[in-house]
């Protein structure tokens, strides 16, 4: 049986909100400080405003994760891999900020990709960590979902704002979201949903879409290039989404493990 938490646990459940809201702040400020060592007249209070926003987010995403999991599975500690999590939040939030501006010249062409390198892949870390020290939690496991997806947003926004990418790959940003909903919406409708089988199409598809952003995002391939690679994974990328969102919805039969 899961352990439900009680109302005990409120005054330490916000301790870790704000601990967790303070370390994702500090951790960008560590990276502002040393964007501003390389960027001519320092950031822009555009780039701030996106930066801010994405933090704005990232607290109410860490709250209500974090109440969802404590519902789920009790009590939710702060763990070493957790942190991690937190840090490529902090990253992404920094990407953030060139949805506003345009890094076409000097070093700082090359800084979004490397954000969206260390936002992406710090998720090969994090989870090992988890397991290695044997501190897998429900928040954890929640929290790299969330931001996961709002890496994808991100990164697919600003592909698309910077014209190397086809205006149609934004839906890769927003599948998730609009999945999500779906399901919310069969619910309040009372339509049934299943879980989704496992997939490694599903991890395939996700790692190409990331790295296809990835690409995107550094000088090279270029604005060309970059644009045949992400419509090359647009369609397939979809096509798996609609197969899991049949499956979801009870149209299609899971695949057996």
């Amino acid at each position: 049986m899961i352990e439900r938490s009680s109302t005990t646990d409120l005054p330490s459940m916000r301790g870790r909100v704000s601990r967790a809201t303070v370390g994702n702040v500090v951790f960008a400020g560590i990276g502002l400080t040393a964007l501003a060592a390389i960027w001519d007249g320092g950031p822009t209070a555009r780039f701030l405003l996106g930066t801010l926003a994405v933090l704005a987010i990232q607290f109410v995403v860490v709250r209500r994760t974090l109440v969802l999991a404590r519902v789920e599975a009790g009590p939710q500690p702060l763990t070493l891999a957790t942190w991690i999590t937190i840090a490529r939040g902090s990253a992404l939030a920094l990407l953030a900020g060139f949805v506003f501006v345009d890094p076409s010249t000097g070093t700082l062409v090359w800084v979004p990709g490397a954000l969206f390198a260390i936002a992406a892949g710090l998720d090969a870390i994090d989870g090992v960590v988890a397991r290695r020290t044997d501190s897998v939690t429900e928040f954890g496991a929640r929290l790299d979902t969330e931001i996961d997806a709002l890496t994808v947003l991100c990164g697919a926004s600003i592909v698309v704002l910077y014209g190397v990418a086809p205006l149609a790959f934004l839906a890769v940003g927003l599948a998730r979201y609009a999945f999500v909903a779906g399901i919310a919406s069969r619910r309040r409708r009372g339509r049934p949903v299943r879980g989704l089988d496992r997939s490694q199409a599903r991890r395939f598809f996700g790692a190409l879409a990331m790295a296809a952003i990835w690409l995107a995002l550094l000088p090279v391939p270029g604005r060309t290039g970059s644009w045949l690679i992400t419509a090359a994974v647009l369609v397939p990328f979809l096509l798996q989404f609609g197969r899991d969102w049949l499956v979801v919805s009870d149209r299609l039969e899971p695949r057996a493990d």
